[in-house]
């Protein structure tokens, strides 16, 4: 911390200052150096004093053997008690110190030496104390037993830990001798850095100086190639606070202003041939636009003229049935040609729907049958357009798709006024709690089909929460078991997002189970 500061310091004063603190730092940087070698030395000599510890170690360890011995041989002769808990005592500690050394097989002959005692040791203990146990027990013949094999493993095990003793002596003497070597070579190389660091305090204010005067050489260079109208030239990297950094900085600031506004000139030369080009792009993509849109509009009008010219003929030659067929289909064109919007009443609604159930009436030759229970005095309550007919359109499609060929299909369509504490309230999702008991247009449409599989009514109203493009409208694999890819409903999910989008509340729109038995049921809510 103290040394940031003095470094901070030096940085923020003068020229002259920082030479004279450089000639410091030297001085106290070479003090230190002389200091870590002295400190280098001492601990060489700490080890060199240490060099016969292992030799102590296993002294200490071979007078904890005896002990242990001599305390069995007591009471194997003679049966003291105090020469039993002197001979647990001293044993622990025996353990302790056995367990320090090395316990794997090993090739170097030190560590191999050290295995081959801490077996032993433990075989001793292990004979020793089963001697102990058999005397206790006044089992003579086994005391005997034990008591004369734990002295011959004391044997070898005292043997053993001799050579490894003198092993380690001598280890340790040509330790020794190396330390005096290496403390020699020290004070040899201590001599030497002496001699450097009295070069080096000369060498380095040079190199301050040479380093301080450096910039001055680069800022003539800069402003010579300025002077050029060069202005591709890097910017100084000096960050000091001293009289060079000042002049470094400005020159940066000079060259950076510069620098930008040459760019400003260039992108707002960029940005002019830019919008000259957007604009010819533009002019372009409106002509294209509204050719496309002319031809738009000519597509559906034929088509609508060229049924009705069909259903004149139809009327000329006597097919009647035609002829209303080809109405039903130019009135079902006509409501979207006189709806381009996305607004229109329940009864322009409904008038669309029964040309839709005429056409599929003669498609399908009576297959389905259609039950309306319509209140006349709401016909006039707007709505988005195009919404019943997919909601149909989907009991026909999915409802009855897996239907019994004898079974009839049977879709109903209810418009009735009810309030909020009316029965079938409860059906509408929940949502915008609280419209209590206000007045709202129900409109009903259900089927008798096969209803929704299991989580799919869900996934439908999420994907509508979310503003998705559509889900599945049949069981998922991981549902049913086996591969079936399914349909993607996009007409009912766009649905239930555009009567949300219309009408500004989340209840708006309800998938429930037919009242009446199989089947579902979609519900409208419209607030009045």
């Amino acid at each position: 911390m103290i040394l940031k500061r003095f470094i901070r310091f030096t940085k923020e004063s003068s020229i002259r200052s920082q030479i004279f603190f450089s000639v410091i730092l030297n001085s106290l940087i070479s003090i230190a150096v002389i200091l870590f070698m002295a400190s280098l030395f001492s601990k060489i000599m700490d080890e060199t004093g240490n060099s016969f510890e292992t030799n102590t170690y296993l002294d200490n360890y071979l007078e904890q053997l005896s002990v242990t011995k001599s305390a069995m041989e007591a009471y194997v002769k003679y049966k003291s008690f105090g020469s039993i808990d002197k001979y647990y005592d001293v044993m622990e500690n025996a353990q302790n110190m056995a367990l320090k050394l090395h316990e794997n097989p090993s090739t170097i002959e030190v560590f191999q030496k050290e295995y081959i005692i801490r077996k032993l040791s433990l075989n001793f203990f292990d004979l020793s104390m089963k001697a102990i146990a058999a005397r206790r027990g006044n089992r003579s013949e086994d005391a005997r037993f034990y008591y004369e094999r734990s002295l011959d493993c004391y044997s070898h095990l005292k043997k053993k830990i001799v050579e490894l003793d003198i092993i380690l002596f001598n280890m340790n003497a040509k330790n020794y001798n190396s330390n005096r070597e290496r403390i020699q070579n020290i004070v040899q190389r201590l001599l030497v850095a002496m001699f450097i660091l009295i070069i080096v305090m000369v060498i380095v204010p040079l190199l301050s100086v040479f380093t301080i005067t450096k910039p001055l050489a680069q800022i003539s260079s800069t402003a010579r190639r300025l002077s050029e109208k060069d202005f591709d030239v890097p910017l100084f990297k000096n960050e000091d606070n001293d009289e060079v950094g000042n002049i470094c900085r400005a020159f940066n600031a000079m060259i950076i202003s510069i620098r930008d506004y040459i760019d400003q000139i260039w992108e707002r030369a960029m940005k002019e041939n830019e919008l000259r080009e957007k604009e010819i792009e533009i002019r372009a993509l409106y002509t294209e636009a509204r050719l496309k849109a002319l031809q738009d509009q000519i597509k559906p009008h034929f088509l609508f003229n060229t049924l009705n010219t069909g259903a004149q003929l139809a009327n000329i030659e006597g097919a009647d049935k035609t002829c209303s067929f080809l109405e039903q289909v130019s009135a079902f064109l006509r409501y979207n040609l006189q709806h381009p919007g996305n607004e229109a009443t329940i009864g322009q609604e409904l008038g669309m729907l029964d040309n839709y159930i005429y056409i599929m009436k003669v498609r399908f030759d009576e297959k389905y049958q259609f039950i309306k229970n319509i209140d006349e005095s709401l016909l006039s309550a707007r709505m988005p357009n195009m919404i019943l007919q997919p909601l149909v359109e989907n009991c026909l499609k999915h409802g009855f798709k897996d239907m019994d060929e004898n079974q009839k299909g049977i879709v109903k369509i209810s418009v009735q006024k009810k309030t909020g504490g009316e029965e079938g309230d409860s059906s509408l999702a929940e949502g915008d709690a609280g419209t209590g008991k206000d007045s709202f247009i129900e409109i009903s449409i259900s089927d008798n089909g096969n209803g929704f599989a299991p989580g799919v009514r869900e996934r439908v109203l999420a994907e509508a929460e979310r503003g998705g493009n559509g889900v599945s409208l049949e069981v998922s694999e991981a549902e049913k078991g086996i591969e079936d890819s399914g349909h993607v409903s996009a007409g009912l999910v766009n649905v239930i997002s555009r009567l949300r989008m219309y009408f500004k509340y989340s209840d708006v729109f309800a998938i429930k189970d037919n009242p009446d038995g199989k089947g579902s049921e979609f519900l409208i809510k419209i607030k009045v």
